[in-house]
């Protein structure tokens, strides 16, 4: 398994939602991976797809997220789901169904080496974000990235390094955002703000397998 030196991770937030009726924002994922040996596995990656909230709910359920995993990782087993099913066993029938369900709002990619660099890769990609309406919080949205991505590892010395830059006039809930690492210990975000844009940045910094949570309200009404 290739272990990261560094993975850094930049989401751009832009509130579409202000001016479509609420419907979603959209967020772009930039992340540059540097490793101790080639990264050869193919990646499943946001497609860009629209996952409805339901969907996006169903895999929260099952503890997936919309980010990067392996192609072995989200294939491993879900042949046999006609049979978990035929077989009565609904905890196994539900844990491929989500895989596959994920699935279908990711594209197969490969992670771009970098030219002139060893084991240095970049990936972009977008994908959109809901409103937690379900939840009675219409102009609130939450996004996850877990990194390093899937089938990768850290070690000694590895560090990984997310800022999100949220869009205008959007207000930090920071009760819930925040980073866990593998023993659910927080990890603590700094929040910055940069007012001639009237925008906010949220960075976290960490050396294991953290899982970054991001969610913000919407001060800013919708516009025509």
């Amino acid at each position: 398994m290739p272990n990261i030196t560094l993975q850094d991770v930049i989401i751009f937030v832009n509130g579409t939602s202000r001016y479509n009726n609420n419907s979603f924002d959209t967020a772009l994922v930039k992340t540059t991976i540097k490793t101790d040996e080639p990264i050869l596995d193919e990646y499943y990656v946001p497609s860009g797809v629209t996952a409805s909230p339901a969907l996006l709910n169903f895999l929260r359920l099952q503890n997936l997220e919309v980010t990067p995993f392996k192609a072995s990782t989200l294939l491993a087993g879900t042949e046999d789901i006609q049979q978990e099913a035929l077989n009565g066993n609904p905890a196994g029938t539900l844990e491929d169904a989500a895989k596959l369900l994920l699935l279908s709002v990711l594209k197969k990619s490969t992670l771009t080496p970098v030219t002139g660099s060893t084991n240095l890769y970049e990936l972009t990609y977008e994908y959109k974000i809901f409103p937690l309406t379900n939840q009675g919080l219409p102009n609130t949205y939450e996004l996850q990235i877990r990194v390093p991505f899937d089938g990768l590892g850290m070690v000694n010395g590895s560090r990984v390094e997310v800022t999100a830059v949220l869009p205008r006039f959007a207000e930090i809930d920071a009760a819930v955002t925040n980073g866990r690492d593998t023993n659910s210990q927080e990890i603590t975000e700094l929040i910055y703000e940069l007012p001639n844009v009237n925008r906010k940045t949220v960075t976290f910094a960490y050396q294991l397998d953290p899982l970054f949570t991001i969610r913000y309200n919407h001060t800013q009404g919708i516009e025509g």
